[in-house]
């Protein structure tokens, strides 16, 4: 599976949600993006955000103050 990387560490909201989104498009079925995100309200509306498209998430690692979240596209 390919993967693509995307640093959104100190990005606020709405705008790290529309970055994941812009980058998401880019991505064939079965690729994935993994995101670095804040903790709190950033990674919330994000893994929310690919939840409710039926996409799925896993968030591989959770520190104090941020976390890595995988996207994989399910669907086009």
């Amino acid at each position: 599976m390919d993967t693509i990387g995307l640093d959104l560490r100190g990005v606020p909201c709405p705008l790290n949600a529309v970055r994941c989104q812009l980058a998401f498009e880019k991505l064939a079925v079965g690729e994935g993006l993994r995101v670095q995100l804040d903790s709190g309200e950033p990674l919330e509306s994000v893994v929310n955000q690919f939840l409710d498209a039926g996409q799925q998430v896993d968030v591989e690692v959770r520190s104090g103050q941020h976390a890595t979240v995988l996207i994989t596209r399910l669907f086009p």
